[in-house]
C-alpha cells in the first residue's frame, strides 16, 4: 500500500490514513487551507461548507482568534438559519478591492442561494440530515457524508463568474463510496400529513398507493403513520377519514398543528394559538448571534414571563413586536434588535396567521378573516387555557418532571414513557428551570442527537391532560381513587372530583365532535347555551386549579401516583442521583 505513495513523506501518509477514519471535520486543517488560499491564491471569496451550527461557530472562533483575520482585509460571514437576517444579506454584497470575503455555511449555500463572487470552495464533506427512526418513533439528526449530487453542487458554487477551485476534504476512496443522491425525503420523515392527503384525494389504500412510489417508504413507517392518525382520531380503524381528519387534511400544516388550530378556534383563544401554530409550522423568530448566545438566552427567558412555556414565549415576543410596530419602524427595529428577533420571520408568521384564518372561515369555524376578531378571542388572555389547547394539539407528546437530587446537576430530571430519561433542549426556556408548578410537560419534537432532546415544551396542569389528553379511567385503590389518562398518566383524586371530571370530559368530547361535524363559531354571548355552559365549566376548572409543585405534593388536590405503582415509564439512567 505504501508503494503507491512513494512521492509523499511518512508524516503525510499517516495524516491521510487518520483523516478518513475520523468522522469529525478537521477545523484546524480548514483554517490552514484558508491561510494557504489567502497567501498563495488570487483574489476571490471563499465559501466553506460545514454541517451545522457547532462547526460554524468553532471555525468562526478559530478565524477570529488569528491576528491575520481580525484585520479589515477580511469579512467573515457565518451563514445559518439561526443567524440574524442582516448576516444573510451581507453574503451577496461584493467587498471593496483588497478585502476578501469568507462565508462559512451549511448546505443552504448549495442550491438555495447563489453567491456570485465565490472563487474558492472548501467542502467539509459532511451534511446534517434528519431521519425518522420507526423502531423507536423518534426523529434523529446526524452528521453524514455528502452524496455525489451534494458534492457536485458544492463544486459548482466555485467560479460562477470566473475560473474557480473546489477543495473536497476527503480522499478518492471515500469519494468512490459516496451515495449518488441523498435518501429521498419520503423515506426519512414522518408520513402522517402525506397519508391524510392520500385519503382526501380518494387514492385508495395508503399502503398500496405508497408502495407504487419510486422509493417507497418501509411498511413499518406506513403502519406507524396510520396508527398515529387513528390515535389522533383523524382516521377510523378501517382507514377512513373521520370528520376531524377531513378538516386536518384540508389545512396546510401537519395534523397535530391542524388540531391545535381547530381547538384554538373552538375555545376562543384564536390569535395566540395561531401564533404558536405558525411558529411550529415554520420556525421560531429568535436568532442567535455568535458570541452573544447567553445574552440571547436571557432575553428569551425574560420574554417567557415565567410561563415555563416555549410556546407562550413566542406569543409574548410576537405581541411585543406588534405593539412596537404600531409605534413606528424605528421602534420595531429596536425591539427586534434588543430581543434577538428576526423581523422577517415575525412578518412571515403574521402572514401565515392570515392564511390560517382564511382556511377556518371558509370551513365555518370562525366568522372573520381577522385572527384578532374579538368574537374568536374571548379567552385569549387565559394562559392556562392556551396551555390546555397546546395539550389538545400535541398529546400524546408528554413528559414527566421529577426533582433531581444530584449534586452535579441540581434541578429536575425529565422522562418520557418510551425513552426513560431525556433532556430539555438547551434553547428552551425550561432548560435551566428548577421550580415547576406541575409535574408534566408537553413538547412538539423529540430528537436524538448527542442525547434525546425535547424541543418546544410547555408545563401543563393535570386538568389540561385530563380534559384534552386521551381516554380517562377511574380505579379504586384501597382507601383512595385514581384517575388515569390512557392508563399511564395517573393521579390520586377524591372520588367526587374524579367522577365529575369524567362526566365533563364525556360532555366535552361529544360537543367537540358535533362542532367538528357541523362547524360553527361558539356563541360566547349566549352563556346559557349548552355549548357555552360545558366549555365555560371546563375553562373554570382549568383556570382555578390549585398549584402543586414538583418538590412537594402535600395538601394538593391532584397528586401523581407513585411511579412504581401506577405511572409507567421506561427506566432511565438515574446514576446521578447519588452524585
Amino acid at each position: 500500500m505504501r508503494l503507491m505513495f512513494y512521492r509523499y513523506s511518512d508524516h503525510t501518509i499517516e495524516a491521510l490514513e487518520m483523516f478518513d477514519n475520523d468522522d469529525k471535520i478537521d477545523l484546524e486543517l480548514i483554517l490552514a487551507l484558508i491561510r494557504h488560499i489567502v497567501l498563495k491564491e488570487e483574489e476571490g471569496a471563499i465559501l466553506v461548507f460545514l454541517p451545522g451550527w457547532s462547526d460554524i461557530s468553532s471555525l468562526n472562533d478559530l478565524l477570529t482568534a488569528q491576528q491575520m483575520f481580525r484585520s479589515d482585509r477580511f469579512v467573515i460571514i457565518p451563514l445559518h438559519s439561526l443567524m440574524p437576517t442582516v448576516n444573510q444579506t451581507m453574503v451577496f454584497k461584493r467587498p471593496p478591492p483588497g478585502v476578501r470575503k469568507i462565508v462559512i455555511a451549511t448546505n443552504i449555500a448549495e442550491t438555495s442561494i447563489t453567491i456570485d463572487d465565490v472563487v474558492y470552495v472548501i467542502d467539509g464533506g459532511k451534511i446534517k440530515e434528519t431521519h425518522f427512526d420507526t423502531n423507536n418513533n423518534i426523529s434523529t439528526m446526524t452528521s453524514e457524508w455528502v452524496s455525489l449530487a451534494n458534492a457536485k453542487q458544492r463544486k459548482g458554487r466555485a467560479g460562477r463568474v470566473c475560473p474557480g477551485k473546489c477543495y473536497h476534504l476527503y480522499n478518492g476512496l471515500r469519494a468512490s463510496l459516496l451515495d449518488a443522491y441523498q435518501l429521498p425525503e419520503i423515506m426519512r420523515t414522518p408520513l402522517e400529513e402525506l397519508c391524510l392527503q392520500i385519503k382526501i384525494l380518494r387514492l385508495g389504500s395508503i399502503a398500496q398507493f405508497l408502495g407504487k412510489a419510486l422509493d417507497p417508504p418501509t411498511e413499518k413507517a406506513v403502519n406507524l403513520a396510520i396508527k398515529n392518525l387513528i390515535d389522533l382520531n383523524a382516521l377510523d380503524h378501517s382507514e377512513n377519514l373521520t370528520a376531524l381528519g377531513f378538516h386536518l387534511a384540508r389545512l396546510p400544516v401537519e395534523p397535530h398543528i391542524g388540531k391545535l388550530l381547530l381547538f384554538g378556534a373552538l375555545l376562543g383563544c384564536l390569535d395566540p394559538v395561531f401564533t404558536i401554530a405558525a411558529s411550529l409550522s415554520f420556525k421560531d423568530p429568535f436568532f442567535i448571534p455568535l458570541g452573544k448566545e447567553k445574552m440571547a438566552d436571557m432575553r428569551r427567558r425574560v420574554l417567557s414571563r415565567n410561563s415555563k412555556s416555549d410556546h407562550l414565549t413566542i406569543v409574548n415576543a410576537f405581541q411585543g413586536w406588534e405593539e412596537a410596530k404600531q409605534r413606528g419602524s424605528r421602534c420595531e427595529r429596536e425591539y427586534c434588535w434588543d430581543n434577538f428577533l428576526s423581523a422577517n420571520t415575525l412578518q412571515m408568521l403574521h402572514n401565515m396567521k392570515g392564511q390560517f384564518a382564511d382556511h377556518l372561515m371558509n370551513t365555518g369555524f370562525v366568522s372573520s378573516r381577522d385572527p384578532k376578531d374579538p368574537k374568536s378571542n374571548v379567552n385569549s388572555d387565559n394562559e392556562k387555557l392556551i396551555k390546555a389547547v397546546i395539550v389538545a394539539g400535541l398529546y400524546p407528546k408528554v413528559a414527566m418532571i421529577k426533582p433531581s437530587h444530584s449534586k452535579k446537576r441540581p434541578g429536575v430530571k425529565v422522562y418520557t414513557q418510551a425513552d426513560g430519561k431525556v433532556c430539555i433542549h438547551p434553547k428552551s426556556v425550561n432548560a435551566e428551570e428548577t421550580e415547576f408548578n406541575y409535574k408534566w410537560l408537553v413538547y412538539h419534537l423529540k430528537m436524538r442527537t448527542s442525547s434525546i432532546f425535547l424541543y418546544d415544551c410547555t408545563e401543563v396542569s393535570p386538568f389540561s391532560l385530563l380534559f384534552f389528553g386521551g381516554d380517562i379511567t377511574i380505579q379504586k385503590d384501597e382507601d383512595q381513587e385514581t384517575i388515569a389518562v390512557d392508563q399511564w398518566i395517573v393521579f390520586s383524586s377524591p372520588a367526587r372530583i374524579a367522577h365529575l371530571v369524567k362526566s365533563l370530559k364525556k360532555e366535552l368530547d361529544s360537543l367537540l365532535e358535533e362542532k367538528i361535524r357541523n362547524p360553527a363559531p361558539v356563541d360566547w354571548q349566549n352563556r346559557q347555551s349548552k355549548d357555552c355552559a360545558v366549555i365555560t365549566a371546563i375553562i373554570d376548572l382549568i383556570t382555578t386549579q390549585d398549584k402543586p409543585t414538583v418538590s412537594s405534593t402535600k395538601g394538593t388536590l391532584w397528586r401523581p401516583a407513585p411511579r412504581g405503582q401506577h405511572t409507567h415509564f421506561k427506566d432511565g439512567n438515574d446514576d446521578d442521583d447519588d452524585d
